[in-house]
């Protein structure tokens, strides 16, 4: 009797034994906690993003107050641009600031505006109010866009490194003016009392952007990140 129940008796204890070990890896596999930390790459562009900031700037600030809200934890990458961008493009990293155009809208997604960027030049204090000549020239910084307004013409077209030393450049006249992000370039400039003065914004701005906050569509986290971005600028954000 015991010898002819004995294997019906082991297959129920290997169930059993199987049964719990999948109940517990799967009880593991649920405890698995989600994802705590958020990659955010960011670039230095003061006063929306800098190191030298409080928070690291106003922008880095909202993405940290929108994911400490659910818990997250936001790991800051600084990196120069063409990196950050790179980097965001694999999925690596939530994108702090990009501007959109085809080309990127098919890569990633966005949240709601963060900013709104006026884009333009800024001439010697002492300019006349009026159009450029359609000689005159002007430095950017290597790698801005550029709009139609500057590219179209027959500007002649500087380009430079760093943008800190456009204002020196255009105090002593070796160009005629420097383009840049207002906000940007008027921070520098505080920076810099000496310059400030010799230095204004020429109105009307050749063109105005907003910025986003953006991820790899196809990144698993993607809409859960900018939902909680979004909340936070819709509380935040004026433009």
């Amino acid at each position: 009797m015991n010898h002819s129940t004995r294997p019906l008796h082991l297959k129920y204890c290997a169930s059993a034994f199987a049964l719990v070990l999948g109940l517990l890896a799967a009880g593991r596999a649920h405890a698995q906690p989600a994802t705590t930390v958020v990659p955010l790459c960011v670039t230095e562009f003061p006063p929306y993003v800098s190191a030298d900031l409080p928070d690291g700037g106003s922008l880095t600030a909202m993405a940290r107050r929108a994911f400490a809200a659910a818990g997250l934890k936001v790991q800051v990458l600084r990196t120069p641009w063409v990196r950050a961008y790179a980097l965001a493009k694999s999925g690596e990293c939530l994108l702090l600031s990009l501007w959109r155009n085809e080309e990127r809208d098919a890569l990633f997604s966005y949240s709601l505006p963060v900013a709104r960027m006026q884009l333009g030049l800024f001439v010697r204090a002492d300019a006349k109010d009026a159009p450029l000549p359609a000689d005159a020239r002007i430095a950017f910084q290597r790698g801005s866009y550029l709009p139609p307004a500057l590219t179209e013409g027959r500007y002649r077209l500087n380009e430079i490194i760093d943008p800190r030393p456009g204002a020196e450049m255009l105090q002593i006249g070796r160009v005629d003016a420097v383009f840049s992000e207002r906000a940007s370039f008027e921070y520098q400039l505080a920076q810099r009392p000496e310059l400030a003065a010799a230095v204004r914004w020429q109105a009307p701005a050749l063109e105005i952007k907003t910025t986003h906050m953006a991820i790899l569509k196809t990144h698993p986290q993607a809409s859960t990140w900018l939902e909680l971005l979004n909340r936070e600028i819709q509380q935040s954000v004026r433009l």
